[in-house]
């Protein structure tokens, strides 16, 4: 069981990993999310050599998934606990997947982390905003130390063209949000896109229920707010929203938690051209 003293604030990767010792990962699936294959062709408008970026990537299989695509050249993740990464090299071991400790000193990290490299996909294990902190070439060459793929010339760019954001945003705390959403226009390509997944606890029995997580309620009101106010975002679109408590037991699960209604909502969010 996670240790309830441990804040998400006060020591994000002391959270997690009491998170990760806990006898079940509630947010992990073990099929791919059907949203990104409904809207896989929104990520991969390109039609060859996409680069996604997938943040607070976990061990998910959505990785793999992607990874699999002949439209993708290159998916990226990142995680702060590297049982996440392990466990996805071990769960996937047609991707080739090897351990690899980066040199901090060559690319102004300010944490160290290992990094795994396998086929067309690469795991770092580290905070996420110490990575989107970097410049763009500080984090290309960061990403590729140890791989086969050169930092420089068109193979990799660290402008992505994509961000597949399933489980990311509804885990930072909401206080980051602002600095997030300007990042995510920051690792963009002009015209690139985001799919972005959130959770709105619609109905719930008391205000703590409402601002308890994570995952933290994003509906979308707050959502248009905070990425149409950004200068990069050219549009916001809400795709669809989904009930998220279709069977007995998870409504159970999240009635004892003070949510009575919660909605899954999947949004493009577009990158304004040059």
């Amino acid at each position: 069981m996670a240790n309830p003293s441990v804040t998400i604030t006060d020591d994000v990767q002391g959270f997690w990993a009491a998170r990760w010792s806990g006898a079940a990962l509630g947010w992990h699936k073990r099929d791919v999310n059907p949203h990104l294959q409904k809207y896989d062709d929104l990520l991969l408008e390109k039609d060859e050599n996409n680069h996604i970026f997938v943040p607070l990537c976990g061990k998910s299989v959505d990785m793999a998934y992607l990874s699999s695509n002949t439209k993708v050249s290159h998916v990226v993740g990142i995680d702060i606990i590297k049982q996440a990464a392990e466990e996805f090299a071990e769960d996937h071991p047609a991707l080739s997947l090897k351990e690899y400790q980066p040199d901090e000193s060559s690319c102004d990290a300010t944490s160290s982390g290992s990094i795994f490299h396998g086929d067309d996909i690469t795991i770092i294990v580290g905070d996420l905003f110490n990575l989107l902190q970097m410049g763009n070439e500080d984090r290309a060459k960061y990403i590729t130390q140890g791989s086969t793929i050169s930092a420089e010339g068109e193979s990799i760019s660290y402008l992505f063209d994509s961000i597949y954001d399933r489980a990311s945003m509804v885990a930072i705390d909401p206080s980051l949000r602002n600095d997030y959403a300007t990042y995510m226009g920051e690792i963009l390509r002009p015209g690139g896109v985001m799919l972005l997944v959130t959770l709105d606890r619609r109905r719930v029995t008391n205000d703590a229920a409402k601002k308890d997580g994570p995952p933290f309620s994003i509906n979308e009101s707050e959502v248009r707010q905070l990425y149409e106010s950004q200068d990069w975002v050219d549009t916001v679109e809400l795709l669809e929203e989904v009930n998220d408590l279709t069977t007995d037991d998870d409504k159970k699960r999240w009635e004892k938690k003070g949510v009575l209604e919660l909605h899954e909502l999947v949004f493009v969010i577009r990158k304004k051209k040059l």
